[in-house]
């Protein structure tokens, strides 16, 4: 057998392979005996049937099981003596394909490999550190916020007017800032939320609705109306006709309902704390070991993005592309929860494509560079290291450990997700070096 490798494209080699016919005559003679064995013509009995008969009844049949046979034969040992660490190679990427049992067999096949590069330099990266500690002020807000979910709400009395944190019922409506006044349900048919609703409820916090509303209610009290409201659509997250521009909108209040936060003995006894000291103390030290987590993970990515920017090198394109799905489909499910609309994704479609490409080539390259930091600091990953990796997913989604590595192994993703811990050991390694 002979082969030949050529340099197709980035990270793709086109290998060709031929081997003569005294090499194939293994494999023919295999697929020849057991069309020997199995070959059934009318008037002979099966296996009886002359092998000249049979090799005239069935030639294309058995030329393309010897096909078949040979590459299974020949590939995997022309990889290896070429040399080539296979990623990736399909039946399409396999062409000219020859065989004859006198001539011999020949065929060509493109094969994704690993690239070839250095490592950058990843000992003695200069991190900057986060500050992680957490001010009285941080507290108080933070208990406060809490404070908020045990609230009660009451029918507001004649003459209250509407303050932060109360629900209220409204009636409004929008018209473009132009000299038409054209209404919004004209030029966003689709978007009723925004255009204008009867009866619609609300509660007078940051996020609830569009913030100039909410600000425009405060001081409201029922049965009074504003004709007046100024709103500014953003020009990056606003339907695509309303992006930039400005809406006048009129709110009539139908009625609203106070928000009564409970007092400190109160809000002690609902959250089950021992008292204010306590509970201050208990949000704190979450609050700090979030801080530390968010440090942490803030030195990661200043970690990737200097790794990434000393390395730019070809990856393969085939896991690219299955970073690319990944990414969609995670796209689609966001969009799903947060109602983004089809129309959204179709107009925004290639723009989308080209961040989800550019992603997913930094992620398979930075993969490349962890697991090469791991190859070269001889790190490796251990049953221990799977134990406890996957103890951490359970607590995170309510199986058991048992439960998840039956799923990894079953479906084969076991050596991929050691990697995937071995690129996190690398990733921690260049943080404990870092300065």
């Amino acid at each position: 057998m002979k082969f030949e490798k050529k340099e197709s494209s980035p990270c793709v080699v086109a290998l060709t392979v031929k081997a003569d016919a005294e090499d194939i005559k293994s494999e023919y003679n295999k697929v020849l005996n057991a069309f020997v064995r199995q070959g059934v013509i009318p008037g002979f009995r099966k296996g009886k049937v002359p092998l000249q008969i049979i090799k005239q009844k069935f030639q294309q049949e058995i030329a393309q099981e010897s096909q078949q046979a040979c590459f299974r034969a020949f590939y995997p040992q022309a990889l290896k003596e070429s040399g080539l660490e296979e990623v990736a190679v399909t039946l399409q990427d396999v062409t000219d394909l020859l065989f004859t049992p006198e001539t011999g067999f020949t065929f060509t096949a493109l094969v994704e490999v690993k690239p070839d590069f250095d490592l950058p330099k990843y000992k003695k990266l200069a991190l900057k550190k986060g500050d992680t500690s957490v001010s009285d002020e941080q507290v108080t807000e933070r208990v406060e916020s809490f404070r908020r979910a045990f609230a009660k709400f009451e029918d507001a009395k004649e003459g209250d007017v509407i303050g932060d944190g109360d629900f209220v019922q409204f009636d409004y409506s929008g018209s473009l800032a132009d000299k038409a006044k054209t209404p919004l349900a004209d030029v966003v048919p689709d978007q009723k939320a925004i255009c204008s609703s009867t009866g619609f409820w609300t509660q007078i916090e940051e996020g609830r609705f569009l913030p100039e509303i909410l600000e425009a209610l405060k001081g409201m009290k029922a049965g009074e109306s504003k004709d007046d409201v100024t709103v500014k659509f953003p020009k990056d997250a606003a339907p695509e006709p309303l992006k930039g521009k400005k809406a006048i909108y009129t709110l009539t209040v139908k009625a609203f309902r106070h928000r009564i936060l409970p007092d400190d003995e109160t809000f002690v006894k609902d959250a089950k704390a021992e008292n204010m000291d306590a509970l201050r103390k208990q949000f704190r030290e979450q609050m700090e070991k979030d801080a530390v987590a968010a440090e942490l993970e803030a030195r990661k990515n200043q970690a990737i993005e200097l790794l990434l920017k000393k390395s730019d090198f070809d990856v393969p394109p085939s896991l690219v592309q299955r970073q690319v799905q990944s990414y969609l489909q995670d796209l689609a499910q966001r969009a799903q929860y947060s109602g983004m609309s089809a129309d959204y994704i179709e107009q925004n479609r290639e723009q989308i494509l080209a961040d989800a490409e550019t992603n997913a080539t930094r992620q398979v390259r930075l993969s490349y560079i962890l697991l090469g930091i791991a190859k070269a600091e001889n790190l490796e990953v251990t049953d221990d290291d799977v134990t406890a990796g996957l103890e951490k997913m359970a607590a995170a989604n309510g199986k058991t450990v048992d439960e998840l590595r039956k799923q990894i192994v079953d479906n084969g993703h076991l050596d991929s997700y050691k990697e995937q811990l071995k690129a996190e050991k690398a990733l921690d390694f260049v943080l404990a070096e870092a300065k």
